[in-house]
């Protein structure tokens, strides 16, 4: 059951501008699958590989960007009442080039050419500048009193060093540009990218979501005020201690960042073991993998793991599952809610608009839900030691987007075949 109270749904954006990201999204994810099945166990053993460069950036930019970036379009002006100017121009002006941009760092990263790199940086850097002067310029709308809309603001803000840092390293790897310590710098690119931009969008969105689509107690106020606050000062303590060459700054700073996650993880699940309608589904098995994971990377850090264990964890899990979780929810929410709209509209009274469970059914989303979790087991496997769980897993992580991506597009035709019942 979805609780729409506090939803501020008569700005939102025709169905196809958030649509064209969550339609796209699963095949980025499926390609980085292909690319396991492909290399098998040298994908995932060093983080340093060009192919592995390649599959993280599917997945962090293709797959978990496309989403993160289509939900922004929508929860804007549902959630904070911030609807993007020009929303239609500007989301398929950023989808061209953020897939263009991504199509070419990824093949860049692939084949090892840095001259591709570089170019990708045209693309993407002009994507997510237009994207960023329209949030802004949307946020500048949002009640000023709105936990959310400072939340989002700070992840933008995250989004914005992330792809500067990525930018300045992939110049140093062409060598336009000179960078000491080059690792240390990717993991400051990395630490923006999944705790400043994701982490903080997942702490300020989710902790709105999660009461409304699982009827759940509240977040404490206390921590939707300064829970993307005290991460992005944690980050900036990493940046300074990186800078400065202080690894005591760098490691409280990581810790504080990394603790604020784990809090949030925790207060996730008991909030969903605590709603008020406990039947289980699809979308909270994503929600408890992905916060599992989300503690599983914590505890990786602190125990020193190796960092593709970390990274797994992080990608594979909790950028993989909880977005997913979250998609299984709003693509049928979006698909109802405007087929409403243009029921009344046209006054179409005599048509019927197929109620949410029936745009994807529980069955489906389980199936990507299952092939998806035992997937994460074999990655975790092959990095324990068994190399020859690779390719399986890369079978099965294929298996579980190309699922998601053809549940995604059934909830789009079904949509478009009951629109044309309008006439």
């Amino acid at each position: 059951m979805l609780s729409t109270a506090g939803l501020s749904t008569e700005q939102a954006p025709p169905i196809g501008v958030p649509f064209a990201y969550f339609l796209t999204a699963p095949w980025f994810a499926a390609a980085a699958g292909l690319a396991l099945v492909w290399l098998g166990p040298g994908l995932i053993l060093t983080r340093w590989a060009p192919a592995t460069l390649a599959a993280t950036h599917l997945l962090g930019l293709g797959f978990l960007g496309l989403t993160m970036i289509g939900a922004l379009f929508q929860l804007l002006p549902v959630l904070v009442g911030a609807p993007v100017p020009r929303v239609v121009a500007v989301s398929r002006l950023v989808y061209v080039l953020l897939i263009g941009g991504i199509a070419l760092l990824v093949s860049g990263f692939w084949s090892g050419v840095t001259d591709v790199q570089v170019a990708a940086l045209g693309p993407l850097g002009t994507g997510v500048v237009i994207l960023v002067v329209a949030l802004g310029l949307a946020l500048r709308r949002a009640a000023a009193d709105s936990d959310t809309a400072r939340g989002i603001e700070l992840a933008v803000a995250g989004l914005l060093l992330a792809v500067g840092l990525g930018a300045t390293i992939v110049l140093a790897l062409d060598a336009r540009i000179g960078l000491m310590s080059l690792p240390g710098w990717v993991d400051l690119h990395l630490s923006w990218a999944l705790l400043g931009w994701a982490g903080m969008l997942l702490i300020a969105i989710g902790s709105q979501l999660v009461p409304l689509f699982h009827v759940t107690p509240p977040y404490a106020a206390w921590f939707r005020q300064a829970a993307p606050a005290v991460l992005f000062l944690a980050l900036l303590g990493v940046t300074a201690g990186h800078i400065g060459d202080q690894a005591w700054l760098r490691a409280i700073g990581e810790a504080v960042a990394l603790a604020v996650l784990a809090v949030f993880a925790v207060a996730t699940l008991r909030r969903q073991a605590a709603r008020r309608r406990p039947v289980w589904d699809a979308t909270l098995s994503f929600w408890w993998l992905g916060m599992a994971c989300l503690l599983g990377a914590v505890a990786a850090w602190l125990l020193d793991a190796p960092d593709t264990t970390v990274g797994v964890l992080a990608l594979a899990g909790v950028a993989v599952a909880v977005p997913s979780g979250v998609l299984y929810k709003v693509a049928p929410f979006l698909a109802w809610f405007h087929l409403q709209g243009e029921q009344i509209a046209r006054g179409r009274l005599d048509v019927a608009v197929p109620h949410m469970k029936s745009f994807v059914s529980d069955r489906a989303a389980y199936v990507h839900f299952a092939l998806h979790a035992a997937a994460l087991v074999l990655l975790l496997g092959a990095l324990a030691g068994w190399e020859m769980l690779a390719r399986p897993a890369g079978v099965l992580f294929t298996a579980a987007s190309v699922v998601q991506g053809v549940n995604l597009l059934r909830v789009y035709l079904r949509f478009c075949a009951v629109r044309r019942q309008f006439g």
